[in-house]
């Protein structure tokens, strides 16, 4: 599908604050707080917290929405590392040593996408209970998320020691722009209904206006008529009155 995000910009990809909703740093931390919010939602539900259909309901869009916002992010990383290989490794010539380790990098980030399907795979099956049943889905839920977060959690640890810095250093900002879009193509329809609320909620009070004024036309337009409704799921996620 055709996304009103634009390119994902890399540079900022430090924990510092963000200007544009297309910050890698910003993506990253609604990636971590979407999913630890969740997590502790669910871990509420299963000790009883009050989840009435309707906070339920939003549970479950909301962890459905983040959950295709980590297997999105895990295309666009695969497509960053095949466009730095790329840009690398035609230049290493007859370096075994530098082959070596491309390989085993290789070998370990297939290792590492191999385990995010797997943990996406339960946590996607637990969510499927909990839309059932809140009370039988809960706990399995609960532990899924965990599960999830800590994983992803490391995952965009090593993305932003060793990924984006070498994305930064060697891959053009076409190729860049091409990652995304091929990394985004195959979202649901919708989501950046999603998306880019889910995004700007994830700001400081302070960057909002900065990143609000650098909006795309169409990216301001969606925000226009799906932030109240992302506020209000947000406050059911959290158990606030809404």
């Amino acid at each position: 599908m055709t996304t009103t995000l634009p390119p994902t910009r890399t540079a900022s990809a430090s924990r510092g604050a963000v200007t544009e909703l297309t910050d890698h740093a910003l993506l990253h931390r609604a990636l971590r707080s979407g999913l630890r919010m969740a997590g502790r939602a669910v871990t509420g539900v299963a000790l009883d917290d009050p989840c009435d259909p309707a906070r339920q309901r939003e549970l479950v869009r909301w962890t459905a929405g983040v959950l295709v916002e980590v297997r999105a992010h895990a295309a666009l990383r695969r497509e960053l590392e095949a466009a730095v290989s790329r840009a690398v490794l035609p230049g290493a010539g007859n370096d075994r040593g530098m082959a070596s380790d491309a390989g085993m990098a290789s070998d370990a980030g297939t290792a590492s996408d191999a385990a995010l399907d797997a943990s996406l795979a339960r946590a996607r099956r637990a969510l499927l209970v909990f839309a059932r049943d809140a009370s039988a889905g809960a706990p399995l839920l609960a532990v899924a998320l965990t599960e999830l977060a800590a994983l992803v959690d490391d995952r965009l640890d090593a993305e932003e020691a060793g990924v984006l810095p070498l994305v930064d250093a060697h891959v053009p900002a076409a190729e860049r722009d091409r990652a995304v879009r091929t990394a985004r193509r195959l979202l649901p329809a919708g989501q950046d209904a999603f998306t880019l609320p889910w995004l700007l909620d994830a700001c400081h009070p302070a960057e909002r206006v900065a990143v609000l004024r650098t909006a795309s036309r169409s990216a301001r337009l969606v925000l226009r008529f799906t932030s109240a409704r992302h506020g209000r799921m947000r406050d059911a996620v959290l158990g606030l009155p809404w």
